[in-house]
């Protein structure tokens, strides 16, 4: 994941979107359960907020870039709800 990832740009801060998607898209969240960084209660709180559905899964960060397979049923699953 790290070496996808880059440096944003001072620009960014006067970005502005008129509305974020998650109010009208259906929203999914991962709750990764043994995540050292950011506690389950936290991700609930962050899933709830967003008025996402949520998924738990016994693993860690990782997990938030699962194989192909793994990948395309989840998305199977929030695209049905589309």
């Amino acid at each position: 994941m790290a070496d996808s990832q880059v440096p944003w740009g001072v620009d960014a801060l006067n970005g502005a979107a008129p509305q974020p998607a998650w109010r009208t898209e259906p929203t999914w969240h991962l709750v990764v359960t043994d995540d050292r960084m950011i506690p389950p209660p936290a991700q609930r709180a962050m899933a709830e907020r967003a008025g996402a559905r949520t998924v738990r899964s016994p693993a860690a960060t990782r997990s938030t870039s699962p194989g192909p397979a793994r990948r395309g049923r989840r998305s199977g699953q929030a695209g049905a709800h589309g």
